[in-house]
């Protein structure tokens, strides 16, 4: 085990363990696995394996002087080793492969699922942008966050900057706000941006496009 992680991991219990457990192998008794001892006197502390340790002939604090089995030299360092149990994860490649060409997508956001179990996509998350950002891959950051995700073809005027919609009535492009068509073009954007403009607009925040001449295209 790396010994770097223990302090991350917390646990340190497990070095105790393995200390008692040396010991408890040694001299022939169980050991509980405690890290400070138990007040019916069960579990003994690390001064009392010690304690035993040294008497079966070992080190104090578990550290081993052993050879290399490839040169049959001694090793430059003791080594901290003993018995101890192991629980292994069962995390298989199988398990953990996933593809997704297309799927259900969420009601509120058009945007597709994002986990195994719902039948979701790999969501391509805030840190996964700024490393694409990093390598210049504005293309795929536009494919990934809008083209594979949630397109929506919105109708904005050039007037107002805010949002208009298509009249089937009047069989032409019409904006809410100004109460005409003549000034509004067709643009492209996530559906999610549409939906935040227009809850930004039940809040009495109202969000402008300015639009440049690339968009009018």
């Amino acid at each position: 085990m790396n010994p770097h992680g223990f302090p991350s991991r917390m646990t340190v219990g497990k070095m105790i363990e393995l200390l008692g457990s040396k010991a408890g192998v040694s001299c022939g008794k169980f050991h509980y696995g405690s890290a400070s001892g138990e007040p019916n006197g069960h579990a003994d502390k690390v001064e009392a394996i010690r304690e035993t340790l040294v008497r079966m002939g070992f080190s104090y604090d578990g550290k081993d002087f052993i050879y290399s089995s490839i040169t049959g030299c001694p090793l430059q360092a003791c080594i901290f080793m003993g018995p101890i149990y192991y629980q292994k994860l069962k995390h298989m490649v199988l398990d953990k492969m996933h593809t997704w060409g297309h799927g259900p997508k969420i009601a509120l956001t058009r945007q597709p699922t994002e986990e195994k179990t719902r039948n979701g996509g790999l969501r391509v998350g805030k840190m996964e942008r700024d490393c694409l950002i990093a390598y210049g891959a504005s293309n795929l950051i536009y494919e990934q966050l809008m083209l594979s995700s949630d397109p929506f073809q919105v109708h904005v005027c050039e007037e107002c900057g805010l949002l208009g919609h298509y009249s089937h009535k009047l069989k032409t492009r019409i904006c809410s706000s100004c109460k005409t068509g003549d000034k509004i073009y067709t643009a492209m954007m996530p559906y999610a941006c549409k939906l935040l403009i227009q809850e930004l607009q039940s809040m009495n925040i109202v969000p402008r496009i300015t639009p440049t001449e690339a968009d009018k295209e």
